[in-house]
C-alpha cells in the first residue's frame, strides 16, 4: 500500500478535480516534487506564468479511495491506497492527446523529456499504429495542435 500525508492526498484530489491545475503558492515545494518523483503528478510549465500540474492515471487510480480517507484524517495519519505501476511516457503522451483542446509537440517534449523527432515518432508509431488510435493535427492561432480523434459512437 502506498501511502499519502493529508496535504499530498488533498493536492492530488485537487489536481484530479482541475486539468491543468496551479497549485497555490504557499504548496510546499517539496510536496510537488515528491509526487512528481512517484509518477503521480506532471509538470507542464506555463509559457508565461507558473507551472500545470497534471494528474496522472496512476494518481487517479491512487486516490480513488484515498480521497474519502483523508478528508476525515488526522494531519498526522497518512492516507493508505494501493500500489498501481506508474504510468509509462507513451502512456502519458496518449493522456495528453486525450485533451480536447489537444496538446503541442512542445508541451509533449517537456511531459516526457523527448525530442520533437522522438515525440512525433511515438505519435506515428506507437500509438497511431501501435495502438490504432486516431491522431489530428491542425494549426490552432499559428501552433500545430495534435489531438486524439474521440468516436461519438462508442
Amino acid at each position: 500500500m502506498t501511502k499519502f500525508t493529508r496535504i499530498q492526498a488533498q493536492l492530488l484530489t485537487q489536481a484530479a478535480a482541475t486539468e491543468g491545475f496551479i497549485p497555490p503558492a504557499d504548496t510546499a515545494q517539496t510536496t510537488i516534487t515528491s509526487l512528481i518523483r512517484r509518477g503521480m503528478l506532471i509538470s507542464l510549465p506555463g509559457a508565461d506564468g507558473p507551472s500545470r500540474l497534471i494528474i496522472t492515471q496512476a494518481a487517479r487510480a491512487a486516490i480513488g479511495g484515498a480521497a474519502a480517507q483523508s478528508a476525515n484524517a488526522d494531519a498526522d495519519e497518512p492516507a493508505t491506497v494501493p500500489i498501481v505501476k506508474a504510468q509509462t511516457k507513451t502512456d502519458l503522451v496518449v493522456t495528453l492527446l486525450s485533451r480536447p483542446e489537444g496538446v503541442t509537440i512542445e508541451d509533449l517534449m517537456r511531459a516526457t523529456g523527448w525530442q520533437a523527432h522522438s515525440v512525433r515518432g511515438a505519435i506515428s508509431g506507437s500509438i497511431k499504429s501501435g495502438r490504432g488510435l486516431d491522431v489530428v493535427s491542425q494549426k490552432i492561432d499559428g501552433q500545430r495542435v495534435y489531438r486524439v480523434l474521440v468516436d461519438a459512437t462508442t
